[in-house]
């Protein structure tokens, strides 16, 4: 009789001991990146969170870093993890496209939030929660904030650019909802071009002008060799985000103390990556203020005709998407707009150390 009593008590022990075995046993995450293994956005954000997640979790878990192009093609990272590629995806939300236009307002957007703005929205106005959500909603993942950085130049372009006039007709490399206000707002004629090819068009003038990325970043590629004139600031993106997701089940099976442990890692890296890229366009922009070409400081009134057409395509794209039952564009866009807005109103009580020259 003993012996029945005890045979269900063995065998919950032997479970628990299983499940506590389990946990104990070092977990190594493949990740998916978007860039050469030298570019900030893996010596900046990709290693360093790699580095802060082993340090925090005592070496039990193991970030592995892929460059762009290994694990999956670099428009093809989040296709990665749902196919079981890489467990972990890091990059920006504009690389899903303009299916959802939540992916092309949440972490960057034309005349959006910037430097001093983007971080206390992602973390204290409700940024975060959003994507988070969404993510968990649309695509069964889970995703943190996973990286930050400073604006873009604007263009290294063949012509000046100084009012939204200059742009028609313009031949403008770029990217995402940019694309589509250029050419919509402005009467421009953009063009998608693969970062690897960008050098070759522009020195080829199949391009007028493009964007491509940070101060730091443009300086390393060459571009300001073929092109006379950098033009400031880039209001196409004052600044921008990466996530990190995940499959929502495999990080649903984590134990609760290392999910708490990446997450801190995260946001870690992302308050630190803003602030070391910064530091290394610095170094750009003070060589490249030396050389030959001619900087080109965009205006108020640039800046603003910019925003009334960012804001309207926006506006445009959430009442498309809210009439097919997607609320999200409409939300997303409203939280960013209202804190812009309050930022703006609100912010001036503080000392900023920046001025136009």
């Amino acid at each position: 009789m003993a012996i029945y009593r005890l045979a269900p008590l063995v065998a919950a022990a032997a479970v628990a001991f299983a499940a506590t075995a389990g946990l104990a046993q070092n977990i190594t995450l493949r990740m998916a990146t978007i860039a050469p293994k030298t570019a900030v956005y893996n010596t900046d954000i990709s290693d360093p969170f790699a580095a802060h997640v082993a340090r925090l979790t005592d070496g039990k878990v193991k970030v592995e870093v892929y460059e762009g192009g290994v694990l999956a093609p670099i428009f093809k990272i989040y296709e990665a993890v749902e196919d079981g590629r890489a467990d972990i995806a890091v990059g920006p939300p504009t690389f899903l496209g303009g299916q959802d236009p939540t992916n092309l307002i949440i972490s960057s957007f034309p005349s959006g939030l910037g430097v001093d703005s983007l971080i206390p929205w992602l973390y204290h106005g409700g940024g975060q929660e959003m994507l988070t959500q969404h993510r968990r909603e649309k695509m069964k993942m889970h995703s943190y904030i996973l990286g930050a950085g400073p604006s873009e130049i604007f263009a290294h372009s063949h012509k000046p650019i100084r009012t939204v006039e200059d742009l028609k007709g313009m031949k403008f490399r770029t990217l995402g909802n940019w694309a589509a206000i250029l050419k919509d707002g402005f009467g421009a004629s953009p063009m998608v071009v693969p970062g690897s090819e960008l050098y070759g068009m522009l020195e080829k003038k199949g391009v007028d002008a493009m964007e491509y990325s940070m101060p730091s970043e443009n300086k390393a590629l060459g571009f300001q060799e073929i092109a006379k004139y950098i033009i400031m600031p880039g209001v196409h993106a004052g600044a921008w985000s990466f996530e990190m997701v995940m499959k929502a089940e495999k990080w649903d099976a984590m134990p609760k103390d290392i999910q708490e442990k990446i997450r801190v890692a995260a946001k870690l890296t992302t308050y630190e990556s803003l602030h070391s890229i910064i530091m290394k366009d610095f170094a750009a922009l003070e060589d490249l203020q030396k050389g030959k070409n001619e900087i080109i400081i965009l205006d108020d009134t640039f800046k603003n005709k910019v925003k009334v057409a960012s804001r309207k395509w926006a506006e445009d794209a959430a009442v498309k998407a809210k009439a097919e039952g997607n609320l999200w564009p409409e939300k997303v866009a409203k939280s960013v707009f209202d804190f812009q807005d309050r930022w703006a109103k609100l912010s001036p009580y503080m000392v900023m150390d920046h001025k136009f020259q």
